[in-house]
């Protein structure tokens, strides 16, 4: 069990810092299901005593690390639904890939997650994928949900929708390798003209 900490203190911080580094170092070679806290340890140049002092288990420093990646993507896009139709209309253009950067946030926070280089590697070990998913949907299930009950749909039909479009819009890209190029977004075109016209059916229903 570790100890109370203030996690305010500069040595938790860079403590924690070393450690996650360090996984996500040796993610680049090994998958999670792979990593030891021995190695974790010598990768961070800690003892074990030290990573128990401030984890109970590797999984905590997973769950950090893709908190981090969550709290390190821009959340400041337009409404989820009114985004992803204007990134419909945008892809149905001929304006190319190059200028794609500036509609990025246009795409919900669960397409952008993986886009920081530094938390790439969590999202190409498929022995995260449903751990990820999992935070990713507490993180914005709230949300989510609200802006679809706008469509006459209870909260139960909304969680189901919401669930549906994160995993599977996690399972494309995760097939793409998390690249967001030419095919990227042919496919993209093809998904967000899918999910929208869904949608135009759904509020026609009310």
């Amino acid at each position: 069990m570790k100890k109370e900490m203030n996690k305010n203190d500069r040595r938790y911080a860079y403590t924690h810092g070393v450690i996650k580094d360090a996984m996500l170092e040796l993610l680049h070679e090994s998958s999670f299901d792979e990593v030891s806290v021995s190695a974790l340890c010598r990768q961070a140049q800690i003892g074990r005593a030290t990573f128990y002092t401030h984890y109970d288990n590797l999984t905590e420093v997973i769950e950090e690390l893709v908190e981090d990646a969550i709290k390190a993507t821009d959340r400041s896009s337009a409404k989820s639904l009114d985004g992803m139709r204007e990134m419909a209309r945008y892809l149905s253009t001929d304006h190319g890939f190059r200028e794609l950067e500036s509609k990025i946030l246009l795409l919900p926070v669960c397409q952008r997650v993986a886009d920081n280089p530094k938390y790439n590697v969590l999202f190409k070990d498929s022995s995260l994928s449903d751990y990820i998913l999992s935070m990713i949907y507490r993180q914005e299930k709230d949300y989510q949900i609200a802006e679809l009950m706008k469509y006459g749909m209870t909260a139960k039909e909304a969680d189901m929708l919401f669930t549906y479009m994160l995993t599977g819009a996690f399972a494309v890209n995760r097939a793409m390798g998390w690249k967001k190029d030419e095919e990227w977004m042919r496919v993209q075109r093809i998904i967000l003209n899918f999910v929208c016209g869904g949608m135009d059916a759904v509020e026609k229903l009310k």
